[in-house]
């Protein structure tokens, strides 16, 4: 009996420190962009450039435990000077709205959203970037739209099936009563606790940005809502991928392939080396020594590439390595 009376107690504190969190969280990320309504829902972006613009648009879409706030701190003010780029946060992402319909978690209807949120904002032919989880929906948009877009840069990007198990609380949030409880109650605080390994991890070896969370806006991730779509999206990936990776000969769009090899996240042999031998003519940059984050370490030779693309010069097909001696110093 008085166990239980211990357990209601703790189960109560953490419901408040949860909804407390949850307010201020929401309070101090506010959307940084605007709102299109795509597939029925809102869908947040945020939009960059000049005055005159050269080239092709060109649109960044973030990857798994993220939201936009990654590429606005990364790519976007670099590309900005020449480019009117955008970023979006994916549906149940960040500030955007997630539809109810089952398959939201498959690249492609991803992918056929956004698309559907590009139409409505009048981007025309973009050159698109996906990094990591977001390379599958920039894949799945080359494969579903070859003709709406200029050209495609997949960023050490998940394309291809993987083994191993996933993450032991996405089984937890999928349990009809308990998930709820798990999100309601020990989610944002556990988060929080973790948050700081988890950006070491996918930084390795190379060194996160300080304060990296709060610029890019990571708590937004450890609100229910948002926590629960990036665990369906991390469990769903691999089923989707068994189909998806097998269509990759089709594309035809210009597309450069950017990885580092000592990625422990989306591993580079797996993903990035096998997507570059399915698509003909690709080019294929492997940077040693560096990790998932190649967009931090070297914004520099991200842009560079945006920037052919954007401008319609050629692509270099074959593998290009940069070496270690040619990197930048890691802030």
């Amino acid at each position: 009996m008085w166990f239980l009376v211990v357990l209601g107690v703790l189960v109560f504190l953490l419901l408040i420190y949860s909804a407390t969190s949850f307010t201020f969280i929401e309070n101090r990320y506010r959307p940084r962009g605007e709102f299109v309504r795509a597939g029925g829902v809102d869908i947040h972006y945020v939009k960059m450039g000049p005055r005159h613009p050269v080239g092709a648009p060109i649109v960044l879409i973030h990857g798994a435990s993220g939201n936009l706030g990654d590429m606005a701190e990364s790519l976007m003010p670099r590309l900005a000077e020449r480019f009117t780029v955008y970023a979006f946060d994916r549906p149940g992402h960040g500030w955007s709205g997630r539809p109810k319909r089952s398959d939201i978690t498959d690249p492609a209807a991803q992918a056929a959203l956004l698309h559907e949120a590009m139409q409505v904002l009048g981007i025309t032919r973009p050159v698109i970037l996906g990094h990591s989880w977001g390379g599958a929906v920039a894949t799945a948009y080359a494969l579903a739209f070859p003709n709406a877009l200029s050209g495609l840069l997949v960023l050490s990007g998940a394309t291809h099936v993987w083994e191993g198990k996933t993450a032991w609380y996405h089984k937890i949030v999928r349990m009809p009563i308990i998930g709820k409880v798990f999100l309601s109650t020990l989610m944002t605080l556990g988060g929080q606790l973790l948050a700081g390994a988890g950006v070491r991890n996918n930084f390795a070896p190379n060194t996160a940005p300080a304060d990296y969370a709060r610029l890019i806006g990571l708590p937004l991730l450890f609100r229910p809502a948002n926590f629960k779509a990036n665990s369906a999206d991390s469990s769903n990936l691999r089923s989707y991928l068994k189909m998806q990776s097998l269509r990759y000969s089709e594309i035809k769009t210009p597309t450069i392939i950017i990885t580092g090899n000592r990625d422990k996240t989306v591993w580079a042999k797996l993903h990035s080396y096998a997507l570059h031998e399915q698509i003909a003519g690709s080019e294929m940059i492997k940077l040693v020594g560096i990790g998932h984050m190649p967009h931090y370490v070297r914004p520099d030779l991200i842009a560079d590439a945006l920037s052919r693309l954007a401008l319609g010069m050629a692509v270099q097909p074959g593998t290009h390595i940069v070496e270690p001696a040619t990197l930048l110093d890691e802030a």
